[in-house]
Order: C-alpha cells, then structure tokens, then sequence
C-alpha cells in the first residue's frame, strides 16, 4: 500500500506516468473510493452538504469514464483506460486533500485579511498543478506532446464544469 502512495506521490511530481500503475479494477475501485471520501471531506469542509459531496463525485467519474472511453477509443488505445482513469482519480485525490489547506486557511481568515489573499493563491497554484498532472497523465495516455495533454486537460476541465452548472 506505501508502494502505491508513493507511486501517487511520484506521478503528482511528474516522475511517473500512468502506465506505470497496474491495471488493476480493484485499484482503480480504491482509488474511486479515496476520491470519493476526499470530496465528500472537501465538501463538508466547505460548508456544503454530504449528498453534494457524494453527486459530484458520481458526477465527476461518469464523466471522466465516458470521455476516456470515447477518446481512448476513437485512438485504438482502449486497453490504457484502467491505468488512465486510476492515475487522474488517484492524483486528483491526492491534490484535492493538499486543497484542505488552504480552504481551512480562507474559512478561519477575517475579510482582506493576507491569510485570505495566501490561502487564495495557494488555492489557485493548486488549480494549477492538477491542471499540470492531469495533463501530464493525459500526454502519456494519449500519446501526445505535453502541450496538447494541457490543451485536453483544459478542455476536460470546462466540459466538467459546464456539466456541473448544468446539472445543477
């Protein structure tokens, strides 16, 4: 289990790719439960409810799971999917539970304060860096340079959030 820790760890600083990971369902399953409670924990943390919590991640990996199916593939890469989808989950897990930090931070700061102004960039260099993984994950998955990884990743990230306000 430390191994696969570190292996999370290593692919967050961009020394590992995502067919580094085994294919393994019963990882990519712990992997979604990690996330899952990581997002209920962000979201209660945040001041919203369980049930919040719990729908955007059931939200967030439908979509990533009909997205990578259809783009691995449209590229006849259908067998990276497992690998692919346990490195996004994994690294986004582990990244959103760096993102307790500063959402404590701004939750305890009184108004234009500079632990607010701290705990925002700290917020957005996160935002940055999940950008930066995923993309990294997506270059190795998708055979591409990391310049379109960024583009995907971007890309991925509005289709989410244009869901999520669509949804509600």
């Amino acid at each position: 289990m430390i191994a696969i820790a570190y292996f999370f760890i290593d692919l967050c600083l961009l020394r590992r790719a995502p067919q580094d990971a085994p294919a393994s369902g019963l990882l990519l399953a712990l992997v979604s439960i990690a996330g899952l409670v990581s997002t209920v924990l962000l979201t209660m943390t945040a001041g919203h409810h369980i049930i919040a919590g719990l729908l955007q991640s059931l939200t967030d990996y439908t979509l990533l799971f009909a997205v990578l199916w259809m783009v691995l593939n449209f590229i006849n890469k259908r067998g990276r999917l497992i690998q692919t989808a346990t490195a996004l989950i994994g690294a986004d897990t582990l990244l959103g539970l760096f993102a307790l930090l500063p959402m404590i931070l701004a939750m305890t700061a009184t108004t234009d304060s500079a632990q607010l102004l701290f705990a925002g960039v700290l917020f957005l260099g996160l935002i940055a860096w999940n950008l930066l993984v995923t993309a990294h994950i997506l270059r190795h998955a998708l055979d591409v340079r990391l310049i379109w990884g960024v583009l995907f990743a971007i890309l991925y990230e509005f289709l989410n959030i244009g869901v999520a306000s669509w949804l509600g």
